[in-house]
């Protein structure tokens, strides 16, 4: 049973979708996790990219599709933070 949900708003070619995401505890955690170690200015742009992986997989995915997605919306996001 999810027990978190991660709700935002996409920005794609001048239109705005919502999107949500039920997540595990483990799973919110683990997003949770990854964007704390992220300026606040880009943990926006962090979660974006890792709902729009996610909405790829269909409304089930797994751990590995969300470590997948995490891992994939951290790139550039690290190193650019350095800068």
């Amino acid at each position: 049973m999810p027990a978190g949900t991660i709700a935002v708003d996409i920005h794609r070619a001048g239109k705005t979708m919502d999107a949500m995401l039920a997540l595990s505890d483990s799973q919110l955690r683990a997003v949770w996790t990854a964007a704390e170690g992220l300026p606040v200015q880009k943990r926006g742009v962090f979660l974006e990219r890792v709902v729009a992986r996610l909405q790829l997989c269909g409304s089930r995915f797994t751990d590995v599709d969300l470590d997948d997605a995490v891992r994939l919306a951290l790139r550039g996001l690290i190193q650019n933070s350095a800068a």
